[in-house]
């Protein structure tokens, strides 16, 4: 069966808000009172890999080691968050997946931590999804994570659809085509297809031939 393999922060879901609310907790923690995280900065951190978003919050001077325990306290609370306040589905997604889930084999790919798609799986029906990997999973670039859930489950042909340029980038790096969420968080210069509403996922593929 043919797949599709979904990005997830700007694709399938928002979780900025409760994201800004969990990371401004810990920053001021762990930084001081005056860290500020607004929502609007939180959305642009995602799709960045793990060591980009803890870099971003290091103060100047912080070794690797004190970067990645900084990474692991931020990435830590945020799962523990986002179990108990999750993000938000874009309009559609639920019932076009389990549409999809029909004709095609669905997976999620993402530049994040392990337990994040996790906190995610639970706003579905159970087994909507054959599998997922994130970079914590591979510690290489979104291509590589793409290639090598592809490896794993034996897909042979498959699409990926995302919202941001690093996304289309990841999918030409695995050699498969890329539709853009222009719903989401970022923008693409030469996608096969444009998706402005999830919900027109099934027609967009029909109209691709696959």
């Amino acid at each position: 069966m043919k797949a599709l393999i979904f990005d997830l922060d700007g694709t399938l879901w928002d979780s900025s808000k409760p994201v800004a609310e969990c990371w401004q907790a810990v920053g001021q923690k762990l930084l001081g009172p005056t860290f500020h995280l607004s929502q609007a900065e939180a959305r642009a951190k995602m799709g960045k890999t793990m060591d980009e978003i803890a870099a971003s919050f290091a103060p100047k001077g912080y070794s690797e080691a004190g970067i990645a325990k900084l990474g692991e306290a931020f990435f830590q609370a945020e799962n523990a968050y986002l179990a108990q306040h999750p993000g938000v589905l874009f309009p559609g997604v639920k019932e076009t997946l389990s549409e999809l889930k029909k004709h095609y084999d669905l997976y999620i790919v993402s530049n994040c931590q392990s337990g994040y798609i996790e906190t995610f799986l639970p706003l579905l029906p159970s087994a909507t999804f054959k599998g997922h990997m994130c970079f914590d999973d591979t510690k290489k670039a979104k291509c590589f994570t793409i290639k090598a859930l592809m490896d794993r489950y034996g897909i042979k042909e498959a699409l990926y659809i995302g919202d941001t340029a690093r996304d289309e980038e990841a999918s030409s790096g695995a050699g498969i085509g890329f539709i853009h969420a222009t719903y989401g968080f970022g923008t693409a210069k030469n996608p096969l297809v444009k998706l402005s509403q999830f919900a027109e996922l099934p027609n967009l593929l029909l109209s691709l031939g696959f």
